[in-house]
């Protein structure tokens, strides 16, 4: 089964081994390709390479038909190992057997590398999905790509010293060697594979896959995207190799070249995703930076055709994949965002293989016909169809945002998809969930109508009252919470759904919290569960906050690991409630700052830009707010942070420090800052300030004495400061500046 974060020690040797698995199986994609081009352009003319292209997109397309069948039935953690090892002894195979057929050995092992390249990889992402649970998966993931990037760089340059040292047909059995390896690494990671054969689901077909395009139409424009991207590929692939079989003598010199080339471009797609694709995500959105790649082949396909040279063309080549592999890729699985898992399983494989093999497969045909119809290497035609197909893909892309916004706006209100912010990496999708949101607080969707038992059942006192309270008359639902006995089994389940009806929210919470500690455990259930209604989820933490027991309390801890933002800050809230009125209760201080930690690890858009679905009920301020003072004129994500620090350090303190950080005087919040630092350890104390943009006032005093120096610089001024602020906020003017349309 799956790994859990309960089994560190065995968590972190599962993502070493699979740290190492990816490393080995993409350096040898990388390894391979210098091999496929150089064994291919040393044994046939360029011309042949537009055959032997199709050949391999409609068969990677029929593997991939087969693989899928077979992960279908018998599973990933069962299919993959054996099929790298397949791949490895085919490599051995290959390298004997050049001797006796060199020509077709050489076509075979062109279509071995091509048609099981993709497959083995996506094979092996499969493999880990199953061996992490998704909470680790999420976490891990990053981790094990980084090293597949590593080892992809690797890859290259072992490929290009064996070509240096020995000779071109000895990358082959560098192949094997490499998947030899992976083989037991991957046999062990089966262990921890939580499907087992017959487990998988159905394949769901293209009937599934049609449907899902038709709930979501962009995706279909996507498609096409991916497969005019694919076939300009092909075809500016087809001019580099040219160029490099006429420019470097056949053998091992132009194997060497092509193991440079692709390690060079391996490095930079890696600087780049990981310097400038955060930025283009940002600062662009989602279609612009999808729209790069376009522009760019645009642009360097235009300059070849000024400069007839190899070297432009292996340049526009270079970029090509670069911004492929960073930009469009990122963007691209993006797109995906608002797409439920089943539509996604359901299009994702037509998408990644069909339409990019397919892709080849066009190109290579729009190769062979300009090939046939003009000079041996058509070089300007291949450019001018380069640039056509190039400035299609633009003028798709320019669409696809507002398609994309819409699918992404219509989930979010119909709560189909549920997004947190943390888990937002590009401004497109930012402002369509900022927007939903206020959308949501303004006119939240109603909630579903509970389904009306049979009048019958009504005649015995219990099912009378589960009658009124699943009937979808409030006045008879608030008519039984006010007399129902919330401890008894069959109501409780009842009540707490009706936490997610807002007309009776209210009334179900105080029944709930009459039932005391004795539904504890229920209530942590539905809340730890994330495929419970959110709206459900949110709202529990304000309950646990009156059971007083360590049950409550942990579970609400545990609840920190949740991907919401908006339930770990209800979390804190009830834990920093339950931590005053019950201060014996047990919290480990090394958890806490770790926690928090992991709050301050993220990008400042996301740090400013959280907010909360539900409105905070003043009345109950004693739980809602952490400082009553500032209210909704707090920062939530620095709420929440100084919620959790509440627990581990002198609340007052940490209050007063806190308004401190919301006034404008530099002085007080320098104090702030001050007393922050003699508190916190350097690492959180560093990862706040760079959140924050500012930094402390240097001061050679001992914490007491710049606590009290803060709590009076901080007494009446900031009060007043802060009251003045909401009295200008209320103020006839300021109102109506605030709705006046810009």
């Amino acid at each position: 089964m799956p790994i859990s974060r309960s089994d560190a020690s065995e968590l972190n040797r599962l993502t070493l081994l699979a740290m190492v698995s990816a490393g080995l199986l993409i350096g040898c994609q990388v390894a391979a390709k210098a091999a496929r081009d150089g064994l291919f352009l040393s044994r046939f003319p360029i011309t042949d390479l537009p055959s032997v292209v199709a050949a391999a997109a409609v068969l990677s397309i029929l593997l991939g038909l087969l693989f899928s069948k077979l992960l279908t039935r018998y599973s990933p953690a069962r299919v993959v190992p054996f099929a790298v090892l397949l791949s490895s002894l085919l490599h051995i195979g290959e390298y004997f057997a050049l001797d006796f057929d060199r020509s077709s050995v050489v076509t075979f092992t062109y279509l071995h590398i091509v048609g099981f390249g993709a497959i083995l990889l996506s094979g092996f992402w499969s493999v880990a999905n199953e061996a992490f649970d998704p909470r680790e998966a999420k976490i891990r993931f990053g981790r094990i790509a980084g090293a597949g990037t590593g080892g992809g760089i690797l890859g290259g340059v072992l490929a290009e010293r064996t070509v240096y040292l020995f000779n071109t047909e000895s990358i082959l059995l560098l192949l094997a060697g490499l998947q030899l390896i992976a083989f037991p690494l991957l046999m062990i990671m089966r262990g921890h594979s939580q499907a087992s054969a017959g487990s998988a689901a159905k394949d769901p077909g293209f009937t599934a896959a049609r449907a899902a395009f038709a709930r979501a139409p962009f995706l279909i424009s996507l498609a096409v995207l991916v497969l005019l991207g694919t076939t300009s590929a092909a075809l500016l692939d087809y001019l580099f190799k040219s160029g490099a079989a006429q420019t470097f003598a056949k053998g091992p010199e132009l194997t060497r070249y092509f193991a440079i080339f692709y390690t060079g471009a391996q490095m930079l797609t890696f600087l780049v995703q990981s310097i400038l694709t955060p930025i283009a995500l940002n600062k662009l959105g989602l279609g612009r930076t999808v729209m790069t790649l376009g522009l760019a082949i645009i642009g360097g396909a235009g300059a070849a055709l000024a400069v007839p040279a190899f070297g432009m063309a292996a340049s526009v080549r270079a970029l090509e994949l670069i911004l492929r592999g960073s930009f469009f890729r990122s963007g691209y699985e993006l797109f995906f965002t608002p797409i439920p898992p089943a539509d996604k399983r359901a299009v994702k494989t037509v998408i990644d293989v069909g339409c990019d093999r397919f892709g080849d497969a066009v190109g290579a045909g729009v190769l062979q016909l300009l090939l046939l119809m003009g000079p041996m290497y058509a070089r300007v035609e291949i450019l001018l169809v380069t640039i056509g197909l190039a400035a299609i893909s633009v003028w798709i892309t320019k669409r696809m945002d507002r398609a994309y916004v819409q699918v992404l706006e219509r989930g979010l209100l119909n709560r189909a998809i549920e997004l947190d912010l943390d888990d937002v990496h590009d401004s497109t999708t930012m402002s369509a969930v900022m927007a939903t949101t206020s959308l949501q607080t303004v006119s939240p969707p109603p909630a579903p109508k509970p389904v009306l038992p049979a009048p019958q059942l009504a005649a015995d006192p219990v099912l009378s009252q589960l009658f009124r309270l699943r009937s979808a008359d409030v006045s008879q639902v608030r008519t039984a919470l006010d007399s129902v006995d919330a401890t008894e089994a069959l109501f409780t389940a009842q009540i707490i759904r009706l936490l997610a009806w807002d007309e009776v929210a209210a009334l179900a919470r105080v029944a709930l919290m009459k039932a005391g500690s004795g539904i504890t455990g229920q209530l942590a259930d539905v809340m730890l569960d994330e495929h419970q209604d959110f709206a459900v989820r949110r709202r529990i933490p304000r309950i646990l906050a009156r059971c007083a027991s360590q049950r409550a309390f942990d579970s609400l801890f545990e609840a920190q690991a949740d991907p919401r933002f908006e339930l770990r800050f209800q979390a804190s809230r009830a834990l920093d409630y339950l931590h005053q009125s019950h201060p014996i209760l047990e919290v480990r201080e090394r958890d806490v700052l770790s926690l928090v930690s992991k709050e301050l690890s993220v990008s400042k858009p996301i740090w400013e830009g959280r907010k909360l679905l539900d409105n905070r009920d003043a009345s109950d301020s004693g739980f809602t707010f952490l400082d009553d003072v500032l209210r909704d004129r707090a920062n939530q994500s620095l709420e929440h942070v100084f919620s959790l620090l509440s627990l581990v350090l002198p609340r007052e303190p940490l209050k007063v420090a806190f308004r401190a950080l919301h006034s404008e005087d530099r002085q007080l919040s320098g104090l702030g800052f001050e007393y922050l630092a003699s508190t916190l350890p350097e690492a959180v104390f560093k990862q706040l300030t760079q959140l924050l943009e500012s930094a402390p006032v240097s001061a050679q005093r001992t914490q007491q004495e710049i606590l009290d120096h803060l709590m009076l610089e901080s007494g009446n001024s900031l009060l007043l400061e802060i009251k003045k602020k909401a009295a200008d906020a209320l103020s006839p003017d300021a109102m109506q500046s605030t709705t006046r349309p810009e």
